[in-house]
């Protein structure tokens, strides 16, 4: 029989989840159910509620899947070579390499035991080395490379647009209600919990938006990497989202066991 075990690491993931799934219902289920209850025999008012709620369901939808994307596809981890533990020893610790006239440094791994490539760096969290690593998101339990960073992006961005509609749709369907109240006690829970919520998703949302125009990741931007010199990943606002955003899936490496 199996056995699904959950750790500690995957409690944020398995809240974020839960508030998605939850908040989303509810939200279907009151604000926009009350929204037609004011408006289906209004004639052509009755559009706003069935247009609204089309939106809302691909909206949603796109979040959701987006957020999978994130948690379930590989980031770009490297396989691990296997080599004897004495040749470690032997290596120096950096290796230079030049990239658009900047010298780069390229650090050995002592865990996965090669140099790690411009841009890679070893999560502590999930003990691999990830290509072109952003950050480990705690909220997605997984980390943010180079295959799914466009996942998170449109995720968080996203997620940000259905809060504010929400918030807006809240709005109407609690002014709607406000000669009875009592209607809209959930509908009004759902607005101030989208509100504290959209304080820190709408920033993080800027904070990426701010890093792909400036060709960086977190990691690179925590780190202070490039700090006072040019930064070779950088090819200009425009060009450095078309390379994120609009690129084809990047294969996934062959992992070799011994």
């Amino acid at each position: 029989m199996v056995r699904c075990t959950i750790t500690t690491k995957q409690i944020p993931f398995i809240a974020a989840a839960a508030v998605l799934i939850i908040g989303g219902l509810l939200f279907f289920m009151f604000p926009i159910r009350n929204i037609f209850d004011k408006y289906m025999d209004d004639g052509l008012r009755a559009l706003v509620p069935i247009l609204g709620t089309v939106f809302m369901v691909i909206l949603y939808l796109f979040v959701c899947s987006t957020f999978l994307l994130a948690s379930f596809v590989d980031p770009g981890i490297y396989p691990r070579e296997h080599s004897d533990e004495e040749d470690d020893f032997r290596q120096p610790l950096y290796r230079t390499l030049d990239i658009n006239g900047v010298q780069v440094k390229m650090k050995w791994c002592e865990t996965c035991r090669f140099y790690r490539p411009p841009r890679c760096s070893h999560c502590s969290i999930c003990d691999n080395c990830v290509e072109s690593f952003d950050h480990h998101c705690p909220w997605v339990d997984n980390c943010i490379g180079k295959r799914n960073y466009k996942y998170f992006f449109f995720f968080v961005n996203s997620l940000t647009v259905f809060i504010v509609c929400g918030i807006g749709f809240g709005l109407l369907s609690i002014v709607l209600s406000r000669d009875n109240i009592d209607e809209v006690i959930v509908d009004i829970i759902l607005l101030v919990i989208g509100s504290l919520v959209f304080i820190p998703v709408v920033g993080l949302a800027g904070f990426h938006i701010g890093l792909i125009c400036k060709g960086r990741t977190t990691n690179e931007h925590v780190t202070g990497k490039f700090r006072g010199v040019s930064n070779p990943y950088d090819q200009g606002c425009s060009r450095n989202y078309l390379g994120v955003l609009c690129n084809a899936k990047y294969p996934r490496y062959i992992y070799t066991y011994v």
